[in-house]
């Protein structure tokens, strides 16, 4: 490896693995791009968090807006996915801590569940393109049905992820889990889950982005230390950090590497210096002494006009000089800039404006951007001065007013050669009363007067303002005595049209700027054929609307808000809009409303204001789409993106879900507004989760039924399973909660129906255990007696012991082999088997054990035996293991031929093992040859593996192989 590079970028190792994935994590914070797993740019990194986090090695943070983003990581150098790999069930276990713990940010993609290694890569990407599959459907029903069109590989990943979740969910509980538990448990995991394959002996995929981003965002042109270097300190500063550096933000990060001597981008530089470099790039600048540059510098503050040389300007001067701000931070998470980076058509407007601004240096001239309102003709003006004029100043008039400002400015002589005359919304300085011919005729002398430049006049106009400026006015304006200067001056000015939206090229070409900040991403993804900075620009305007309104127009939005953050697609009726609306007016308000008060409300919403559309417009069909009688409406999208930042923990009034059971435009929206209503646990709102459930959506009535249930609320609940021919399933979960009520007739009766329904059990056992707890056995005798008849087996075991303890030894026997003969279950008559050898009665118990074995269920004795062996029940394991070797099963034949073995009964021994591998056991053999062969009865050995192999058993053939070998002399080898 060359001196300063990363083991990142050469792969093999050096770091510890876990702080080399941490390296490329916090790389992409110095950065300011995103990291995988997260849709916003990071502003801290956290190493070794478990006190706060369950997947605690690498946790990456954004808490710059409303709500916390996380990716929690996981770092394993391999990761096999099967379910019996220690390092897998740690980590799924992690997960469903996670959920535990941020179940609900979890759900609303606030935090996500990461997971890195370095392989097996088949096993990582099928769980990567499973996690994505899982993702795009909105529910485990969707999943569980696109799941058979997935690859084998698809299947075998979830049926490990499945079953590990259901051991780890069993483990916590006493009970087995519900398969319907345990698919949304994996579900919820695997939709959040981001899969990263970093590996450790080869360059990471992301290691020269990193790179890339570094040289051009991070270090300066003529840094000593290169981008690979950068890498090596940010992973040994990880390394060094680690569970102690808290919470890692971009500043640490800079400060860190500066004290290692790395010179960053952005660092200030001492202010003499930038003194100096400005003054001498103009003329005659070699002549003045230092303290004379910055007396000159600091000369204007006392003018009547603001004066600032333009390469000082910071991008926060931008909103200034009136460039419109963007989103708001809570709506554009990250640590961003005051305006998003600009996207830049050199080849278009961009190069042509450019252009005329450069050449102002040779001479005065006035350059005149026309185009609609809010096209970034402001913003592409700021550019252009700051890319070609960084050594001019620049004057920006503006008060009393900007008319008076700009006549102040010229009069006295601020405007010294070299300066940028600022004239946005050039209108209000050109076309008003009483001022109209002296700006004109002020401006004109300035731009023809040689002495006093060079000077740019630089405006912003719109298209009807600049016709208005360009056209003989009409007879009786205003402005008619006034308007020969002004056509002269426009005849001046050198005009540049902005375009009112982006092309398909000039996006495409954009596309990696686009992407480095969340602003852009919004307005790309959500404004109309290309007019982003429009987007961006009417933002702020819609968002203090909205703030601004009060009363029923603020209900409606809130209204509208609410419906499309909980699901509801983009187009709202009339009648949705005024029902949702009723439950967002206080009661103060409601009282104070005339009749048409929603009319009026919504008007006044859909009432564009300078030129930009209200915060609702009106949705107007294209030719061949259906009409509809009521007209539809549209939330302005940068309020949709409000409502989810900063209404996202405030549930929604009532009327809401009343609005949506009625005037849901599709079945769809339904729906979606159902699972909110399930999601904030709405139970004032039966007609809508009705409506869900007879669009086909049963899930959600089947939620509501459970709701109900739990707030005691009995008989509704009853009346909708009856109604809705739901499951026994649910009746039995009526019945155990009934049960717990203390309302046991209606419990037994409810239990009952359950398993007429379905055959559902539930209900009884709980209540029969509920019974129990409370000491009434007579009770719970009585409904496990019903359960037994009709072919419980839980309940025929414990009523067999029931009997059995209270010596009814003929009854319970004849419970058990009822039970073992009508239902075909053994468990009751196990239990009496297992019972009585426990009380020394091994010969009833092997008699009743041998029942068990000639009906059939042999397997389940050999099981059961084993388990007692473990125990160290010797007694139980041989009743159980004799009466299934009587039935020949190989497994028993070949237990009991060991124990004939040690217990020297050799012929007996030998013949039981023949007879197991005379049944495909030919272990049993090669299992008592091993026993002889300890024994030193080699011939023996010799002869029971020969029988063995030929039984079919490789390991006696390869014992065989080896004894020949052995055998051999070395004159025979040779």
């Amino acid at each position: 490896m060359s001196r300063g590079a990363s083991s990142i970028g050469s792969g093999g190792g050096g770091t510890i693995y876990e702080y080399r994935v941490a390296a490329l994590d916090l790389v992409g914070l110095l950065c300011g791009v995103q990291v995988p797993g997260l849709d916003v740019v990071p502003d801290s990194v956290c190493l070794q968090k478990a006190n706060d986090f369950p997947l605690d090695d690498v946790v990456v943070l954004n808490r710059q807006g409303s709500y916390e983003l996380a990716v929690q990581r996981q770092v394993k150098r391999t990761l096999e996915i099967v379910s019996s790999s220690g390092p897998w069930r740690k980590t799924m276990g992690q997960c469903l801590a996670s959920l535990e713990s941020f179940g609900d940010e979890i759900d609303a993609d606030r935090h996500r569940l990461g997971l890195t290694a370095s392989g097996p890569a088949t096993g990582l990407e099928a769980l990567r393109d499973l996690a994505a599959s899982a993702a795009a459907q909105k529910s485990v029903a969707d999943f569980l049905h696109e799941l058979p069109r997935l690859g084998q590989s698809y299947h075998r990943v979830w049926k490990h992820l499945t079953q590990t979740v259901g051991d780890l969910l069993a483990e916590s509980d006493d009970n087995a889990p519900e398969q319907e538990l345990v698919h949304r448990s994996a579900y919820r995991i695997a939709r959040r889950l981001v899969v990263q394959i970093e590996p450790t002996e080869h360059i990471s995929p992301r290691y020269p982005a990193l790179c890339a981003a570094l040289q051009e965002r991070v270090l300066p042109a003529d840094t000593r230390v290169d981008a690979a270097g950068v890498f090596r300190m940010v992973e040994e500063l990880a390394q060094e950090w680690g569970p102690r550096g808290g919470a890692i933000d971009a500043a640490m990060l800079r400060n860190r590497l500066r004290a290692r001597g790395v010179a960053l981008r952005g660092d200030p530089p001492a202010r003499s210096a930038v003194v100096v470099r400005q003054r001498v790039e103009q003329p005659g600048a070699e002549t003045l002494t230092q303290a004379a540059q910055e007396q000159t510098l600091t000369s204007h503050t006392g003018r009547s006009a603001r004066s600032d040389v333009i390469g000082e300007l910071e991008p926060s001067d931008a909103l200034r000089l009136e460039v419109h701000p963007a989103v708001d931070a809570d709506l554009a998470s990250g640590a961003l800039a005051p305006i998003p980076p600009y996207i830049a058509r050199p080849d278009g407007v961009d190069g042509r404006l450019r252009r005329m601004v450069a050449q102002s240096a040779n001479g005065s001239r006035l350059v005149m951007v026309v185009g609609g309102s809010s096209t970034g003709k402001t913003r592409a003006c700021w550019e252009a001065v700051r890319a070609e004029l960084p050594s001019w100043r620049i004057v920006h008039p503006l008060a009393p007013d900007r008319p008076a400002a700009l006549l102040r400015a010229l009069q006295d002589d601020v405007l010294e050669p070299r300066t940028v005359l600022w004239l946005n919304e050039a209108q209000l300085y050109f076309l008003v009363k009483d001022y109209a011919a002296q700006v004109s005729s002020a401006l004109q002398d300035l731009l023809t007067d040689r002495q006093r430049g060079p000077v740019l006049v630089l405006g912003t106009m719109w298209p009807t303002y600049w016709n208005h400026l360009a056209d003989e006015p009409a007879e009786g304006d205003e402005l008619h005595d006034g308007m020969g200067t002004v056509h002269q001056l426009a005849d001046l000015a050198h005009t540049i049209a902005m375009p009112s939206a982006f092309n398909a090229r000039e996006l495409a070409d954009a596309a990696a700027l686009v992407a480095s900040d969340p602003r852009l991403r919004l307005a790309r993804s959500r404004a109309v054929s290309g007019r982003i900075t429009q987007f961006l620009a009417g933002a702020p305007h819609l968002v203090r609307r909205y703030e601004q309104s009060d009363g029923a127009a603020r209900a409606i939005l809130h209204a509208a808000m609410d419906a499309r953050r909980c699901g509801h697609g983009p187009l709202l009726t009339e009648e949705f809009l005024r029902t949702a609306a009723e439950g967002y007016i206080d009661e103060a308000t409601w009282h104070t409303l005339d009749e048409g008060w929603f009319s009026s409300s919504l008007d006044e919403l859909l009432k564009p204001r300078r030129k930009l559309p209200g915060p609702l417009t009106r949705y107007r069909p294209r030719p061949g789409e259906p009409s509809r009688d009521s007209p539809l409406y549209q939330l302005a999208d940068i309020l949709h993106e409000k409502g989810r930042a900063t209404r996202k923990r405030k549930p929604p009034a009532s009327s809401l879900w009343a609005a949506a059971a009625t005037h849901s435009r599709t079945d769809a929206d339904l729906r979606e507004l159902a699972e909110a209503a399930r999601t904030y646990q709405a139970v004032d709102c039966e007609a809508l989760y009705l409506g869900a459930a007879s669009g086909g959506d049963v899930s959600l009535l089947t939620w509501f039924i459970r709701r109900l249930i739990g707030l005691g609320q009995f008989r509704r609940a009853e009346e909708l399973i009856e109604e809705r021919c739901l499951s026994g399933l649910l009746l039995g979960e009526l019945s155990a909660a009934v049960g717990l009520s203390g309302q046991y007739g209606d419990s037994e009766r409810l239990a009952r129906r359950a398993f007429a329904v379905s055959g559902d059990r539930y209900g009884h056992r709980r209540l029969a255990h509920h019974l129990l707890s409370l000491g009434m056995r007579r009770d719970a005798a009585r409904v496990y007696s019903w359960a037994a008849d009709h072919g419980d087996p839980s309940a025929a075991r414990w009523l067999a012991q029931h009997y059995e303890a209270q010596g009814e030894r003929v009854a319970a026997e004849r419970l058990a082999r009822a039970a073992l003969t009508q239902y075909g279950s053994p468990a009751a008559l196990l239990a009496l088997a297992q019972s009585r050898v426990a009380g020394g009665e091994v010969n009833d118990a092997a008699r009743l054990s041998q029942i068990i074995a000639d009906h059939g269920h042999a397997d389940l004795l050999v099981a059961h035996a084993r388990e007692r062996s473990d125990h160290r029940d010797h007694a139980a394991a041989l009743c159980f293991y004799g009466a299934a070797a009587a039935v020949e099963h190989p497994k028993a034949l070949e237990w009991m031929s060991w124990r004939c073995d040690g217990q020297g009964d050799h012929r007996r021994a030998e013949d039981l093992a023949h007879a197991a591998a005379a049944r495909g056991n030919s272990h049993a053999l090669h299992g008592l040859a091993h026993l002889r062969f300890a024994k030193g009865h080699l011939q023996d050995a010799e002869r029971l593996n020969r029988a063995a192999a030929q039984a079919g058993s490789l390991s006696a053939r390869e014992w065989l192989a080896r004894r020949s070998l052995l055998a051999q002399s070395p004159a025979d080898a040779i």
